[in-house]
């Protein structure tokens, strides 16, 4: 029953604040890179062991390309969504 319920609200919230949520989050790149740029900081700093075998430049790799894929995704006219 909460999971009919929580698939239902979020449904709702989804037609409600995005209209497309599911081809807007397949184009989200630059989210991706960000929340992947979030768990490698966060893999480095909680273990040590791990900072040997991933390299200290990989969270800037990772917003570098937050970046250039928000970019280039920028550029695109985006749909209205009255229309």
């Amino acid at each position: 029953m909460l999971r009919t319920l929580f698939t239902g609200a979020r449904d709702a919230v989804a037609r409600v604040l995005i209209p497309d949520a599911t081809a807007t989050a397949k184009r989200a790149w630059s989210l991706r890179f960000i929340e992947l740029a979030a768990l490698a900081d966060v893999i480095l700093n909680v273990v040590p062991v791990v900072s040997d075998y991933l390299p200290w430049w990989l969270t800037l790799a990772l917003l570098g390309g937050a970046w250039v894929a928000r970019l280039l995704t920028q550029n695109k006219e985006a749909p209205v969504a009255d229309q």
